[in-house]
């Protein structure tokens, strides 16, 4: 055939179907892909607002976080740490998902069988995994919030006991979680641990001071309760190593709640929960629990 002929009306038709079949699968493409990322959005707000809507309702119901009053005499009633424990059961599938996802960035999750370990999941597989995170955040939030709403108990109470049980008792640190960031460049996306001793002290007065400001206006909630019931109430002891552990935070704004030791009363109000409670905690995701609401 000779090259410099002209191509024939049926030939530049062929032409122009070929190319108008493969431009049009790829405008397709385009398009699937801007509504995916659309509807993906469209997700995530839609489940940050489902959990939104759900802690109103929390909210209407059982006051906000810092409106919480604990048990006047110190006690934590066994029946509210049961309450706290079905919660902490109905969050765990959301839990081991986000744990799963955790684990598969920090190239953590391979089988314990060396010679059948997973093989790495390479660059696209660790961003979708990324992306995959965002909205079991949201489901995470939406789920503790449905839980909370659905066995009767509010932010404030979750967070104490919460609080209480991990980080004053069972002496979980506080800054368990996630301790890398994600980084990019030439080696791909890598996760890097960015903890120094600098970080790590930056890190431990922000989470002194954000429990602080959780638990000190429980406190006080609770001293004032405690006052009410008047001198003949037989917690005079109790009363006074209450009112001493609040002034010793409001005169210290990096001290730890409870520093020089946890009250007989409440440590003996958690002993019997403490397998369970060991169970049901999780480290990775600590950053989160009471990190949002």
């Amino acid at each position: 055939m000779d090259p410099n002929r002209p191509q024939t009306s049926s030939s530049k038709k062929k032409w122009f179907i070929g190319c108008g079949i493969s431009c049009g699968v790829v405008i397709v493409i385009v398009v699937l892909l801007i509504l995916s990322g659309v509807m993906f959005v469209k997700n995530i707000v839609k489940g940050f607002e489902e959990s939104e809507a759900i802690l109103e309702t929390i909210t209407e119901r059982y006051g906000e976080v810092e409106e919480y009053c604990p048990e006047p005499d110190g006690a934590i009633r066994q029946a509210r740490i049961e309450v706290f424990l079905k919660v902490r059961e109905l969050m765990r599938p959301i839990r081991n998902e986000l744990e799963s996802s955790f684990n598969l960035l920090n190239e953590e999750e391979k089988s314990k069988d060396p010679e059948k370990e997973k093989p790495d999941i390479g660059v696209i597989g660790k961003i979708r995994t990324g992306f995959g995170m965002v909205p079991q955040i949201a489901e995470f939030l939406k789920v503790r919030n449905q839980s909370l709403l659905d066995v009767g108990m509010g932010l404030g109470e979750y967070y104490y006991i919460y609080i209480y049980a991990y980080y004053l008792w069972l002496n979980k640190p506080m800054l368990d979680g996630l301790p890398f960031q994600i980084r990019g460049g030439d080696r791909g996306f890598n996760l890097q641990d960015s903890d120094d001793e600098d970080s790590q002290e930056i890190r431990r007065i922000i989470q002194i001071r954000r429990l602080q400001r959780l638990i000190l206006p429980l406190l006080r909630n609770q001293y004032k309760k405690l006052q009410a019931r008047g001198a003949g109430s037989g917690l005079g002891k109790w009363r006074q190593i209450l009112e001493t552990e609040i002034k010793a935070l409001e005169s210290d704004r990096y001290r730890m709640p409870w520093q020089d030791g946890l009250p007989e009363v409440i440590e003996s109000s958690l002993k019997p929960f403490r397998r369970r409670l060991e169970e049901g905690y999780s480290r990775l995701l600590n950053s989160l629990e009471i990190s949002s609401k």
